[in-house]
């Protein structure tokens, strides 16, 4: 059952649960660097290597828009994979040793004036965004090269949904006294090293999956690469593209969420080292979601619990905008209560997206699933890039100043961007949906369509 396939890439029989804990291993790798990232760059623009909040901004949401063009490129590359380990799985052995170097470069401080602070923040900020994409794309595109059993993408998918954002989350928590332990009072200097372990770490974890993870689908001949082709599959891809824009909808606002954590407890709840506290919150309440994802499915459909998680996201959102933060008690309690949804959307978009891979067969004759899966990290930055750009232009608007006390208005500013923005986000990307009929039903009827065609083309029995 573990021999290889001559000529085909491929491991005969069905994945396992070694095969998938090691899908959850190389998601923790993936996410310990991701939180890191993601979480803390901004902050380290600002307060550490002193850029200030537009430029910062704008370095984030052009290099996302940038990235965003570069998902489809690097899904193409990775469908036209072959190597004797698979089309998917080799990223991860390929880019360990990259990826480290360019996440210590993004957190490092060289003094340069101004404009070369911005310029050397640019390219290092661009180069870590392509590594990074290197392996996010065939990342994510493994489930759909382990199985094409539905109910088990599901199970992998939800499980490598919760490691990585446990792993995100546990970076959350020890980020702020790593970074203080490790520099001893020199915060560029523990932004480093953090970043050096981190990364290490994250590497490593890379090379276990890379071991335990095995492609059971075999790949369709390589195509040449064709942009129309490319585009049709997108293109005539209905549910793909309503669950993009629901998507782009949702995480472009609650994004500001995100990337002002850090600014809103520091100043509005009043102790910066109360992030992990608030992290270590969000931990259980989107546990909450990814536990219960594969249960509520199955009585509601994906379309109903997606939109069933989007309603809980507003309207405890806009609950939280009203309750405040006076009162760190009762902030901590709503942050929980707001955090479970995102759990719940989190697991439904990349089984959503993943389960498109079967449509655009049926409707293209093409499975494509790198440039599918790529589109689901394609809307995921420009969400970042919009949620970076939206929280350089507001720090640039209020006038804020690092490390001081911060006027009433800029903690207004931080408090909706945390509450209303993200509750209207939530809101508005129930919309799409409403227009969604591609069900779980229509999936089996469809998956069942494409077996008969297989088998009457072993048979040369034609379309």
């Amino acid at each position: 059952m573990e021999n290889e396939k001559k000529d085909k890439n491929v491991f005969s029989g069905t994945v396992n649960g070694r095969e998938i804990t090691g899908h959850a291993v190389a998601g923790i790798g993936q996410n310990l660097i991701f939180g890191l990232w993601s979480s803390y760059m901004l902050v380290f623009f600002t307060d550490v290597f002193g850029i200030a909040g537009g430029a910062a901004g704008l370095i984030m949401m052009f290099t996302r828009i940038w990235d965003a063009i570069n998902d489809p490129m690097m899904g193409v590359i990775a469908d036209r994979t072959r190597t004797r380990w698979g089309r998917y799985r080799p990223w991860l052995l390929f880019m360990a040793v990259p990826i480290i170097v360019f996440l210590v470069l993004n957190f490092s401080a060289p003094d340069f004036s101004p404009t070369g602070k911005i310029v050397y923040a640019s390219i290092t900020y661009v180069l870590m965004s392509m590594a990074f994409t290197a392996v996010d794309i065939p990342y994510w595109t493994l489930p759909a090269a382990m199985t094409q059993d539905a109910g088990k993408r599901t199970a992998i998918y939800t499980i490598s949904r919760t490691s990585t954002t446990l792993s995100s989350l546990v970076v959350g928590i020890i980020a702020i006294p790593l970074i203080t332990a490790l520099g001893g009072g020199d915060m560029a200097r523990g932004y480093f090293i953090t970043a050096l372990v981190i990364g290490v770490l994250g590497a490593a974890l890379y090379l276990c999956g890379f071991k335990l993870i095995r492609e059971h689908v075999t790949p369709p001949p390589a195509e040449k690469f064709s942009f129309s082709e490319a585009a049709k599959v997108i293109a005539q891809n209905k549910p793909l593209l309503l669950t993009l824009i629901a998507m782009l909808i949702a995480f472009g606002l609650t994004m500001l969420r995100s990337n002002l954590l850090v600014y809103w407890v520091q100043y509005n709840i009043g102790s910066l080292g109360m992030v992990a506290v608030f992290n270590l919150i969000s931990l259980p309440a989107m546990m909450l979601g990814f536990v219960f994802t594969p249960l509520l499915t199955k009585k509601l459909g994906q379309k109903g619990l997606f939109i069933f998680a989007c309603c809980w996201g507003a309207v405890s959102n806009f609950i939280f905008f009203f309750v405040g933060y006076g009162n760190a008690s009762a902030a901590m309690v709503m942050f929980f209560f707001t955090s479970v949804p995102t759990g719940f959307v989190m697991v439904l978009v990349s089984t959503m997206i993943a389960n498109t891979i079967e449509y655009a067969e049926w409707k293209t004759g093409q499975r494509r699933e790198g440039l599918i899966s790529s589109s689901q990290t394609f809307l995921a930055k420009i969400s970042i890039a919009i949620g970076g750009g939206l929280s350089g232009l507001m720090l640039t608007i209020i006038n804020y100043q690092p490390n001081t006390v911060q006027p009433p208005a800029a903690l207004s500013a931080f408090h909706i961007s945390m509450t209303l923005i993200a509750g209207l986000g939530f809101l508005l990307g129930i919309i799409p949906m409403l227009f969604n009929d591609f069900d779980d039903k229509k999936y089996v009827e469809i998956t069942q369509e494409l077996q008969r065609r297989r088998k009457a083309a072993e048979n040369g029995e034609g379309g």
